[in-house]
């Protein structure tokens, strides 16, 4: 797939300088940079989920008709 997009001169200016340092095309850097950011954003989010699944039994005990009328607020 092609993608293309519009970036300020200074930025292209350092992708470029950084790809040529790593011996890589422009291109190969983004996906690079772009492979790196969306396993980080996948670790962060089963981090997260991993944190609400512990959390989930501490509020099993508010889970009754007493506490109830909180549900609706």
């Amino acid at each position: 797939m092609t993608l293309t997009i519009e970036i300020e001169e200074l930025k292209r200016k350092s992708l470029e300088s950084i790809a040529a340092q790593k011996g890589k095309k422009v291109s190969e850097f983004v996906v690079e940079i772009l492979d790196d950011y969306l396993h980080q954003k996948e670790v962060e989010t089963k981090d997260v989920s991993g944190l609400m699944k512990l959390s989930e039994t501490s509020f099993d005990e508010w889970d009754n008709e007493e506490d109830a009328v909180y549900d609706k607020l």
